[in-house]
């Protein structure tokens, strides 16, 4: 497999800030797995499934967005589509016959159905699969208004629902600081699902989700069958909103099924 160039274009760059870290020792795997992460979240939280060792034929590639982590200078993206068009272009910068899968993480779950959609509308190369996590379905109610909320009600809000740990509740001043990103983020969805349309993708989806995930518990999960004419799988894993990092070995192995099956499916 083609690995990264020795040098790629700032745009790209900017998007994939740890494409190292997903080659130890000059190493990868023939599947390559774009994680987007969740509101207010940074590529950080992907860096611990980068230098996994137990799943060799995976090379976890962590997205960072603008407004976090070492995009922090930069604003948080005002929409979906622009949120999109950093993860087409950073695509468009691997071989068109490189396999590779997309994986969000409750928001991150939204920008992969919208990428993969945008992909198979223009004509490109398409995911071996679509992996979501912690995520509600497109065209379903959110769980809550969080964008109409003051910031204290927010905080609140998401540690009630498990979408923030408790403790930050403790850091305030640290909590003002991500605000601004974690309130752009939820503004940005609740437009974006205000006004999509959902439609079926011809790529397989996989939707992963926490028994004890009060955000988007298994009722939802099963509702991601309806966003694919492909293959679908679904799993419940104990866990709260949070349970791909909690379970990230038996995650990790998901994504591994997903990629053989999708290179079978290929005849690879």
């Amino acid at each position: 497999m083609t690995g990264w160039p020795a040098t790629m274009p700032d745009e790209v760059a900017r998007w994939t800030p740890w494409h190292r870290d997903a080659e130890p020792n000059g190493r990868s795997g023939p599947v390559r797995v774009y994680c987007l992460p969740h509101a207010g979240g940074s590529a950080s939280v992907y860096l611990p499934w980068a230098r996994e060792t137990g799943q060799p034929d995976l090379t976890v590639v962590p997205v960072e967005l603008p407004g976090r982590g070492t995009r922090l200078a930069e604003p948080p993206a005002a929409a979906m589509d622009e949120v999109v068009d950093g993860v087409l272009a950073v695509l468009a910068s691997r071989p068109a016959d490189e396999p590779f899968i997309l994986l969000g993480h409750s928001m991150g779950a939204r920008i992969g159905y919208e990428t993969a959609r945008r992909l198979a509308v223009e004509g490109r190369p398409l995911p071996l699969s679509l992996v979501v996590t912690g995520a509600r379905p497109p065209g379903t109610p959110d769980v809550a208004r969080l964008h109409d909320l003051t910031d204290d009600d927010l905080m609140e809000r998401l540690v009630e629902l498990g979408g923030t740990p408790a403790e930050v509740l403790e850091f305030r001043d640290l909590m003002r600081m991500a605000l601004p990103v974690l309130r752009a983020d939820v503004t940005l969805l609740a437009e974006y699902n205000e006004r999509t349309r959902p439609t079926v993708l011809p790529c397989p989806v996989l939707a992963l989700g926490g028994d004890a995930d009060l955000m988007a518990g298994p009722e939802w999960i099963t509702g991601w069958r309806s966003t694919t004419a492909a293959r679908f799988r679904h799993r419940i894993l104990p866990g709260d909103h949070f349970f791909p990092h909690q379970r990230r070995s038996e995650v990790l192995a998901e994504l591994a099924a997903e990629a053989r099956a999708g290179l079978e499916a290929l005849g690879g």
